[in-house]
């Protein structure tokens, strides 16, 4: 995208419609195909403009009025800029006034290769002089201080020599004017004999017109001799004897129409008269209808007419009017305490009772009714519900079931979906949507029609005294409803009087239902705000909102704790095996989607700041609490796979796994929970800034640490015992006796056998990871090693045949475990050397080196597995 199109200069600034402008400015357009758009004054002259250069194009005025600025758009900068604007004004054009007309060419379609028509009727410079390589234009603001009254269009009455020489030919020289000034003159003359030649083909034509103006002429004379110079008097004259005879002819239907006015208001007088003595019956007829209007209206007409009359008939008739007036009265009065009519139906019996004169102040009564009947409304639905909590048999809990909620996180979201049969639901939950929707509908109507009164709407007098008194109304009302939501949802928040609000049996089940009274509060929360209510009415319910939001959020994630405690009764022990992290279960995943799954769900209902609400974990004592129980989440897993690994629990799972495995399977998962779980969980909270996540994370971190060496631990001693505990008897197997040993041949069974051993621990531990390997293997020849030492420690007699089947012995088990031997096992192996004779015999260490090399011969597939791993 190269730069903006920018227009700095105008020739001329104003003119009518159709006036040639020349723009001049800094990139208009590359090619006339890169110009897509020329705005003058709103109006698009693309079809009317001439690209020159990119510094110049040729356009004509448009036919809007007005003043704007030019606007050029092209393909490479797009849309530009101006910094001057053009006028364009309607201009009376007479008979014998010149005006200039727009030629509209077009290109031969034959033109020659590489020559171009002229398009848009671009005039060539006067002068015949080429002036598209002056190297800058002459600055327009100079030469109109210069020339205020002139421009350099030719074609203007305004036109300027100078002006025109300064702005196209500032840089000309002086002989190249001089062969323009020569240029020009040819031209002139050249177009002085063009007019001499038009006159003379078209002869005929002006003789023509010559003998029409003579018959015009000759006619206007006649006209003069026959009706004088002013010929108008003779048509003033017909026009008055015309009127004359109008008048004779419509004389006897005037007379007639004066006759039936007479008539007319005779029988209006008769009217009236029959209007006043209908009125009573009148009267209750519309009352019957409720056409009050239509009462009041006949009832102002009868006094204006009759009111003053001392005829006694007349006053008969106005005092029965009279009794039906003072009975609609009594109607109106009692509607308006009924309470059970719309804002607007209250108005327009307030402007009745307003109209009849009605004794007392009946806005300010229908303000208190509405009052009264919202208190009412909110006890008679505490009451309604309250005694159906107390008749009622108490359900349980509800449970999720596995096709409700085939996911450990289907108690959390039913927290937020409960469920559509209202029998399932405690009634103090039912009250709280009851009576939100009900105070959502009822409140405004008294919110409105108190506004309505104090701003006048009422067509009484309003009373700024009472101001104060309806703030409390509000006030109270609001304070009620709070407190009655707090008494039925959230039981162990402190409450003054709470009998007073309800007491309700299934209080204690409210906790898995405070998402959805928290949506139930919003809701009406966002009607008062609609309202406008007042900042302290507001935060009475704003309060409130926060209440449930903190404890929502307290309970949610107690409730995601108490899943995880349960959630290796989920485990089906089916194996994911991958090259990164070994062979895990999906227990870490459903652990993770559960948390996962609830954060997003506190995220959305609990923690999104909605009107004008707080963030409750800007609150220290909610922060600390949250971060609390965010670290309980974070570490809960443990026990889970603590209990999955080491007791005795239900599963649906029948195939369950031995318990060597499964301490492995749940190594494993330990391990991957806090290298991959816990990491993925912590960046969902990331965005929640007021929590420091530190210490959650720390001691979440060490718990899993914990809980990994105890798992160890207990595998390893699951392992390392049976395996330590038979090298002994296998040692002396036999009635074996090292002071009789006879002339050894090779190494001694419980050699093989402790190979054995460790090769089926390597190949049990390899299939889960592969650093576990090295971990289990280490710390079991370490147990080997340390339980060799001690029985070649405790060898108190050998002859020299045991002491070379000794070294043949120690000698193998250094060979096959040396891959996964470490310093300490190096040694207690040289602890076991220690009471052996040094052999001195070269037969001696012949034969040990034959020993040894025949034992690895012999068990190579067993070294082998060793090996392999350990390369």
């Amino acid at each position: 995208m190269g730069p903006p199109p920018i227009v700095n200069g105008i020739s001329p600034r104003e003119g009518p419609p159709g006036t040639k402008i020349t723009i001049r400015g800094e990139h208009l357009g590359t090619t006339p195909q890169d110009l897509i758009g020329v705005f003058i004054n709103g109006s698009d002259c693309l079809l009317i403009s001439e690209w020159k250069t990119d510094k110049k194009i040729i356009a004509l005025a448009p036919a809007k009025e007005g003043k704007g600025d030019i606007i050029i758009a092209t393909t490479s900068g797009g849309i530009g800029t101006c910094a001057v604007q053009f006028r364009v004004f309607k201009e009376n054009v007479g008979p014998l006034k010149e005006s200039a007309v727009w030629v509209n060419e077009k290109y031969h379609p034959r033109r020659r290769k590489g020559v171009m028509a002229p398009v848009g009727g671009e005039a060539d410079d006067p002068l015949g002089l080429d002036v598209e390589g002056s190297a800058s234009n002459f600055p327009e603001e100079q030469l109109q201080e210069m020339f205020p009254e002139a421009i350099g269009d030719i074609g203007s009455e305004r036109f300027d020599p100078a002006y025109f020489l300064l702005e196209h030919h500032h840089a000309t020289t002086f002989d190249d004017l001089k062969a323009g000034l020569e240029h020009l003159r040819r031209k002139v003359s050249g177009h002085n004999q063009n007019q001499l030649s038009f006159i003379k083909s078209n002869t005929n034509s002006i003789m023509d017109q010559l003998d029409t103006l003579r018959s015009v002429k000759k006619r206007y004379e006649i006209d003069t001799r026959e009706s004088g110079s002013d010929p108008t008097k003779a048509v003033e004259k017909a026009i008055s004897e015309c009127k004359e005879e109008a008048d004779k002819m419509f004389f006897d239907v005037l007379g007639r129409k004066d006759k039936a006015d007479k008539t007319r208001n005779a029988l209006t007088v008769l009217n009236r008269f029959k209007f006043l003595f209908h009125l009573p019956a009148s009267i209750s007829s519309h009352l019957a209808k409720e056409d009050y209007d239509r009462v009041i209206e006949e009832y102002e007409r009868a006094k204006a007419l009759y009111g003053s009359s001392e005829e006694p008939l007349f006053q008969t008739y106005l005092a029965e009017a009279e009794k039906g007036v003072q009975q609609m009265k009594q109607t109106l009065s009692s509607k308006l305490r009924e309470g059970n009519l719309t804002v607007e139906q209250q108005k327009k019996l307030i402007g009745s009772l307003t109209q009849l004169e009605f004794e007392g102040d009946p806005a300010w009564e229908c303000v208190q009714t509405r009052y009264r009947l919202t208190f009412e409304l909110m006890e008679s639905c505490k009451t309604s519900h309250a005694n159906l909590d107390a008749t009622s048999a108490l359900r349980p809990i509800p449970q999720i079931t596995g096709s409700v909620a085939p996911s450990p996180a289907g108690k959390i979201r039913a927290m937020f979906t409960p469920p559509e049969d209202p029998d399932r639901v405690p009634q103090n939950i039912l009250f709280v949507e009851d009576l939100t929707d009900r105070v959502s509908a009822e409140f405004p109507e008294l919110w409105k029609l108190g506004q309505a009164y104090f701003k006048g709407e009422l067509h009484v007098e309003q009373d700024v005294g009472k101001q104060p008194v309806f703030r409390e109304m509000v006030l109270s009302s609001i304070s009620f409803f709070c407190n009655l939501v707090r008494a039925a949802a959230l039981p162990s928040a402190p409450l003054p009087n709470r009998e007073d609000y309800g007491v309700w049996r299934e209080a204690g089940k409210a906790d898995m239902w405070l998402p959805h009274c928290l949506r139930q509060v919003r809701s009406s929360y966002a009607v008062f705000i609609s309202l406008d209510l007042p900042g302290q009415v507001l935060d009475i319910v704003k309060n409130l909102t926060t209440e449930l939001r903190l404890s929502s959020l307290n309970n949610i994630l107690t409730s995601v704790v108490e899943e995880i405690y349960v959630l290796h009764e989920k485990e089906d022990w089916l194996q994911d095996i991958s090259d990164e992290y070994g062979s895990i279960t999906n227990l870490p995943k459903v652990f993770e989607n559960l948390v996962v799954e609830s954060i997003v769900l506190i995220k959305e209902a609990v923690l999104a700041i909605d009107n004008r609400e707080d963030d409750i974990l800007d609150h220290p004592t909610a922060r600390s609490n949250t971060e609390f129980l965010i670290q309980k989440v974070l570490s809960a897993f443990a026990f889970a796979l603590e209990n999955a690994a080491t007791e005795n629990y239900y599963s649906n799972q029948t195939d369950i796994p031995p318990d060597s495995r499964r301490l492995l399977y749940c190594l494993n998962n330990c391990k991957y929970t806090q290298t991959k779980v816990v990491p993925n969980i912590v960046s969902k909270l990331f965005d929640l800034e007021q929590l420091s996540l530190d210490k959650p994370i720390s001691e979440s971190i060490n718990m899993y640490s914990v809980l990994d060496q105890k798992l160890f631990d207990a595998y390893m001693e699951l392992k390392c015992e049976p395996i330590i505990a038979i090298i002994e008897p296998n040692m002396y197997m036999g009635k074996f006796d090292w002071a009789k040993c006879v002339r050894p041949s090779g190494a001694r069974n419980y050699v093989k056998e402790i190979l054995h051993n460790a090769v089926c621990v390597h190949a049990e531990v390899s299939r889960i990871g592969e650093e576990f390997v090295s971990r289990v293997m280490v710390k079991l020849v370490e147990a080997v090693c340390e339980e060799t030492n001690r029985l070649y420690c405790c060898i108190q007699r050998m002859n020299s045949n045991g002491c070379v089947q000794a070294w043949v012995d120690i000698k193998c088990i250094e060979a096959s475990l040396k891959p996964y031997m470490n310093p300490t096992s190096d040694g207690y192996i040289a602890e076991a050397r220690k009471p052996l004779l040094v052999l001195e015999k070269d037969k001696d260490n012949e034969l040990v080196e034959k020993c040894l090399q025949t034992f690895c011969s012999n068990m190579r597939r067993h070294i082998q597995c060793f090996e392999t791993k350990s390369s």
